[in-house]
Order: C-alpha cells, then sequence, then structure tokens
C-alpha cells in the first residue's frame, strides 16, 4: 500500500521555526531563574515572535496543502489495450505501474477475456486533516480483468497485480482497519474502460483514467 507524502518546504521550515521558538522560550524561562527578568526578556520575546509568526506561516501553507491533498492526483498506471485480431472479446493489455514517485515499478503484458477492460485498486481515503499534514491517501493497483459489452459473464480468472488484495479485504471483514481518527474509509475501485490508450490516476478518494492523445 503507498501513502505518498507531499511536505512542502514553507511547511518544513514553519516546524523548525516552531520548534526554536519553543526552545527560547524554555532557555528564557531557565535564564529567569538563574539570572533574573533582565536576561530573559530578550531571549523570550524573540522566541515568542518566532513561535507565532512560524505557526502563521505553517496554518497558511496547512491551508494550501489541504487543497492539493482533497484533489491531486498520482499517476498510478499507463495502458495499452488493443482487441486482438480474428479472436472475438479478447484484448491485449499492455499495462505499466508506477510507485508514487512516478518511478516504473512493473512492464507487462496480458491477455484478457471481454470488451472493455476492468483496473481494480484498494483504496484507504485519509481523513481530510491528515492529507493536510502532506500525506496522500494509500493505494494499491490490485486486479485487471475483462468485461463483455453483451453482459454475458467471461470464464476467465481475474489477473492479480502487486500481491492482489486478498489480505485487504481479509482484514476487513475481521474488522482490523482501525478507521479513526486517521482514517474515513478503506474500499475497492475499480476503472472500466474501451481499448485504447490510457494513463490511469488516484485521487484521494477513487482510481480514474483518461485518455492518452
Amino acid at each position: 500500500m503507498s501513502y505518498p507524502v507531499d511536505l512542502g518546504v514553507l511547511q518544513a521550515g514553519a516546524i523548525v521555526a516552531i520548534v526554536l521558538g519553543v526552545a527560547l522560550l524554555i532557555s528564557a524561562l531557565i535564564a529567569l531563574r538563574r539570572k533574573g527578568p533582565g536576561a530573559s526578556i530578550a531571549r523570550g520575546g524573540g522566541g515568542l515572535v518566532l513561535l507565532l509568526a512560524a505557526t502563521l506561516v505553517l496554518w497558511t501553507a496547512t491551508l494550501l496543502q489541504t487543497y492539493l491533498g482533497l484533489t491531486g492526483e498520482i499517476r498510478a498506471a499507463h495502458v495499452v489495450v488493443s482487441p486482438v485480431p480474428d479472436a472475438e472479446h479478447q484484448l491485449e493489455v499492455e499495462l505499466t505501474l508506477y510507485d508514487a514517485e512516478g518511478g516504473t515499478t512493473e512492464r507487462s503484458t496480458h491477455r484478457v477475456e471481454g470488451d472493455l477492460w476492468v483496473l481494480q485498486a484498494q483504496i484507504v481515503e485519509l481523513e481530510p486533516w491528515v492529507n493536510a499534514l502532506g500525506f496522500h491517501s494509500g493505494y494499491k493497483v490490485s486486479r485487471l480483468y475483462g468485461q463483455r459489452l453483451d453482459g454475458v459473464a467471461t470464464g476467465q480468472n481475474h489477473i492479480f497485480l502487486n500481491g492482489g488484495d486478498r489480505d485487504f479485504f481479509r482484514e476487513m471483514t475481521e474488522d482490523r482497519w482501525f478507521t479513526s481518527p486517521f482514517v474515513r474509509s478503506a474500499y475497492g475501485n475499480a476503472v472500466i474502460a474501451m481499448p485504447g490508450e490510457y494513463d490511469v490516476y488516484i485521487s484521494r478518494d477513487a482510481i480514474k483514467t483518461r485518455p492518452v492523445p
């Protein structure tokens, strides 16, 4: 399961400044006890100003990151799907999977039965405030299979990717997913499309696809 993190420079700098501000305040309290108020006023005042300014910067950056976390997308796969010549209800799927940083993790080619291709992922949707800290919802691309336009069930078993999702759903059945206060929901989600070339994306709560021009 991937949990991409996007901690911005402003957020990281603000966190460091907050730590420094707290350290200055603690140092000022120690100086107050040892040397009296004169030695601690400048140090404590500087620490308080630094702490307030850093808190304001972190709050602003967090608001911005909340928007990015709620609407941002990660490219999870590239798919090229073609009907197999002279074979009814058969598709050839060229699949490339990517990690959270955009690096290629797997390239494979599969034959699936159907007129439509289906790529399924398991999603762990985080609470918005967790997205605001820079964490993207967790995801894992787990199944590939086909569907027929006429509604007739295919006879082919699903193709498991990344180890499949059986443990994921078994843990959900056993109520082992702790959904509070960090996780809002955990579930499977799929995209279904006609043959063609597509990029597949994972958003905060869904898998989606777009044709490649």
